[in-house]
């Protein structure tokens, strides 16, 4: 197996666990889980790993695999076989699931694979192809519709009418049904990220696995009205909203230091363009994969970012995600060889304007 079947492979295991999560079916099936392990099975035949042949039925993947970090998938597997394999750069994935009883949650690196997948495939993923929908809107109108979704993860049936009224644009009406749902009885406000949170047992489940890290605790959380209320699909929360919240931060700060800023420019050809007071101007691309071997996978093949019209170009990340992975932007960069573009944390980007705004306003 090459690295574009290995990555094929986790992909189609990660597009996997995300529907049987999101299914409401008693005994969810999924076509795209069955093709990874299926993939999987035969890169163990090939190898004679007659053990893990007996273990990839679904049950026992997800409770024997999906749980672990990949690279344990292949645990005695030989040195040369293993030396081969820490080459590519999505070994170094970590768990898909979280698993509690007998129900699980995807992790941010399992969500970070569904959104490395192909375009027909995200689109599928990101509820009723609200993000196609968008691209049919004027710039103008994009803008103000991504970063209204941006800004309400849960919004009232007035916000959205209001929104709608003002946009005056029929086919803005259309996408907002599609990317907005009810939102099921006993559900809280999640404290995080300002969706929802509902629980399991003990178990608080989001869109988004670090807002469950620290076990939330529902007697100090907001139960939710659900009446005339409503909720990003999960899709667009994950993928979209998500995201924006680092892209919004971002523009706020450029402008705190006297930056103009656009958002999502040219039909989100990237997220932000940053114009300096002495008018030159800064492409930034926001970026909140969790592993760093899954962004470089992604970014590796960006030719068009590298090409904006800008005197930088960077991908940003939050700077938290060096607490887990010191060299985060070295992998990266690492990815990057022969582009004119740089990775680097919110926090040294906000440095850099400071420093280049003093200098031009001084």
């Amino acid at each position: 197996m090459n690295e574009l079947q290995f990555d094929r492979m986790l992909y189609a295991i990660a597009v996997g666990l995300y529907e049987k999560e999101q299914s409401t079916e008693k005994y969810p099936y999924s076509n795209h889980l069955h093709y990874g392990l299926n993939m999987l099975a035969a890169m163990a035949v090939q190898h004679e790993q007659t053990e893990m042949l007996q273990t990839l039925h679904e049950t026992a993947f997800l409770t024997q695999y999906a749980v672990r970090p990949v690279k344990e998938w292949f645990a005695g597997w030989g040195d040369e076989v293993l030396h081969r394999l820490s080459a590519f750069a999505l070994f170094e994935t970590g768990a898909l699931i979280e698993m509690e009883d007998r129900s699980f949650t995807i992790t941010e690196e399992c969500a970070d694979l569904c959104g490395n997948a192909e375009s027909d495939l995200m689109n599928a993923l990101v509820q009723n192809h609200v993000y196609r929908m968008m691209r049919g809107l004027t710039p103008e109108q994009y803008t103000a519709v991504r970063k209204f979704i941006v800004e309400h993860p849960v919004s009232t049936e007035r916000e959205i009418r209001r929104f709608k009224m003002e946009q005056k644009i029929p086919e803005i009406r259309d996408i907002l049904v599609a990317a907005y749902e009810t939102i099921p009885e006993e559900s809280y406000r999640c404290p995080e990220c300002g969706w929802t949170m509902q629980f399991h047992g003990k178990q608080a489940l989001c869109c988004n696995q670090s807002c469950t890290a620290h076990h939330p605790d529902r007697s100090q959380m907001e139960l939710l009205d659900t009446t005339g209320l409503y909720r990003l699909t999960h899709g667009v929360m994950r993928y979209m909203c998500l995201p924006g919240k680092l892209e919004l931060a971002i523009q706020v700060k450029a402008e705190q230091y006297g930056c103009k800023t656009e958002l999502w420019p040219e039909l989100d050809a990237y997220d932000i363009r940053i114009t300096l007071p002495g008018g030159r101007v800064w492409a930034v691309d926001a970026k909140t994969h969790r592993n760093p071997y899954t962004l470089a996978d992604s970014i590796r093949n960006d030719s068009a970012f590298a090409l904006a019209p800008a005197e930088k170009r960077l991908y940003v990340i939050p700077a938290e995600r060096l607490s887990v992975y010191g060299d985060y932007c070295q992998i990266c960069q690492d990815a990057l060889q022969g582009k004119d573009v740089t990775c680097i944390t919110d926090r040294a980007l906000y440095g850099m304007l400071r420093k280049e705004c003093s200098n031009e306003t001084a």
